[in-house]
């Protein structure tokens, strides 16, 4: 697939997505305030990046999927087996150049990790292993893609920029989790796994179209060029994530 293709296949999938996105936005706002909240969504820290009504709103629009699976009898397990594979294969075309692909399967791999949740909460197949299982994976897949856009930028100083985005995501986890473990809850910080995905895949998606523009007047504008700008982005915010997480919970550790 050359860069021209890459670029139609975002501008395709785009156009179709957007029309079905803004049909069911305008549905959704009727809807809303008759919904009853969702407790997952009211739970989570409100993020300046992704607030609760889109959460919400993205859950409610996948809940035929959700159902469907349950119709197909696919554990929560085997549906985040399914996500983390596409995870991978999204690192692959990061890693061979193909934002606008690895984009969408990054956007796609993650909405099959609200899919596990959801149809474990439905049919009551909730548990502590099945919840430790999710969130390995979460740590697998993430790991995958950006090792694919470490291979991309192996040559230039975007290697460190993906490497860093690799560490802050991993830190923002582990400050959490160690945080848990220690009996001070805290899951503040607003570049968390959910941003960090639309972000990436976001700006994967749009790179390619952006780029084909601005290249008429600003030969630099190449693709690979242009995603350093979101990729850096959530490196930085990633690891300021992890140094609010770290300083929020030893200030309740000395407090205690």
């Amino acid at each position: 697939m050359n860069d021209k293709e890459s670029i139609w296949l975002s501008v395709y999938l785009l156009a179709f997505f957007n029309v079905i996105l803004l049909g069911t936005v305008l549905i959704f706002r009727s809807v809303y305030r008759k919904r009853e909240r969702i407790k997952e969504v009211e739970e989570r820290h409100a993020s300046k990046f992704l607030n609760r009504w889109m959460r919400e709103y993205w859950i409610w629009l996948t809940e035929p999927v959700v159902d469907l699976f349950i119709f197909l009898k696919l554990t929560p397990n085997r549906i985040t087996t399914v996500g983390v594979l596409i995870s991978f294969l999204s690192g692959y075309f990061f890693a061979v150049g193909h934002l606008g692909l690895g984009g969408w399967l990054m956007i796609f791999s993650a909405t099959f990790d609200m899919f596990d949740g959801s149809v474990a909460r439905k049919t009551g197949q909730v548990t502590a292993s099945g919840a430790y299982y999710d969130s390995v994976m979460d740590r697998v897949s993430e790991g995958a893609i950006f090792a694919g856009l470490a291979f991309l930028y192996r040559d230039n100083w975007g290697l460190f920029a993906a490497l860093a985005a690799l560490m802050g995501s991993v830190m923002v986890s582990y400050s959490r989790a160690r945080g848990d473990a220690a009996g001070m809850i805290y899951a503040g910080g607003s570049m968390q796994r959910p941003e960090r995905i639309v972000y990436l895949g976001v700006g994967a998606i749009f790179t390619p179209i952006i780029s084909h523009f601005l290249a008429i007047w600003w030969p630099w504008a190449i693709p690979v060029n242009l995603y350093l700008i979101p990729l850096s982005f959530v490196a930085v915010a990633t690891w300021m994530t992890s140094f609010h997480r770290i300083s929020h919970v030893m200030g309740m550790l000395d407090e205690k």
